[in-house]
């Protein structure tokens, strides 16, 4: 935290000054629980970076979830039949580093086909930062959702490291995206902060939705997306049309 001592750190999570140095320089190979809970508290980490923290020393968090390998890259078949449910719905089914399985035809309307594209461009945050057309869809929200997109591969990249899929992901990022190249540096973390978002779709102009997150019990390592519209109605004759 800007302002403490490592002394003062070390006072505050209730350890020796000499034990928070090698943890925090990464000497200290292992720690518990409890000292993890006392360095997140000393640092006053927001529950996204106290669960980045547990993952990077390689424990469960507060919530009993332990860093793991990648998950599979394959559609569930009972994910398959809530897909099939939403019918109407956007929804995205996402594996690691935001890598996109599969999305349901409303996803496809409201965003992009991401089914069609080639499996190198078949990731959420390439195409926020990259398409165009996502510029357009979140106006002037574009560059709060995109820094939000690069805090939630940050935690993917504690969790699964030095997979050769995020190394590639990274490069080109860097590479392509200015605003990457910034947030990917300060090594912030974050997950789905903001429930309500307004899009504009191109043809038919601004349409509210609320966003859920759901981890599935079925797929260990996925999540679906789902963009729930304020106005189904709308959102219903706008995809039929």
């Amino acid at each position: 935290m800007p302002g403490l001592r490592r002394e003062e750190i070390a006072q505050l999570a209730g350890v020796s000054p000499d034990y928070y140095t090698r943890l925090e320089q990464g000497r200290q190979r292992t720690a518990s629980r409890a000292v993890l809970d006392g360095v997140a508290g000393a640092l006053r980490l927001t529950a996204d970076e106290r669960s980045h923290l547990y993952t990077l020393a390689g424990v469960a968090d507060a919530d009993g979830i332990s860093p793991g390998a990648p998950a599979r890259r394959t559609v569930d078949r009972k994910v398959q039949r809530v897909l099939d449910l939403l019918d109407d719905t956007p929804a995205v089914l996402f594996g690691p580093f935001i890598d996109v399985i599969t999305a349901n035809r409303a996803a496809s309307f409201l965003f992009a086909d991401f089914n069609t594209m080639p499996a190198r461009e078949r990731n959420g945050l390439r195409w926020m930062l990259l398409s165009s057309a996502a510029r357009e869809l979140y106006g002037r929200s574009w560059e709060d959702a995109a820094t939000e997109m690069i805090g939630m591969l940050r935690i993917d990249a504690g969790r699964i490291p030095d997979h050769p899929r995020l190394a590639e992901l990274v490069a080109e990022l860097n590479d392509e995206s200015a605003l990457f190249d910034r947030v990917w540096q300060e090594h912030r973390v974050s997950t789905w902060l903001h429930e309500r978002k307004i899009l504009r779709h191109p043809g038919f102009g601004d349409m509210e939705f609320f966003n859920e997150l759901i981890t599935l019990h079925s797929a260990p390592g996925q999540t679906l997306v789902v963009m729930i519209p304020a106005d189904p109605v709308t959102f219903r004759t706008a995809l039929r049309a």
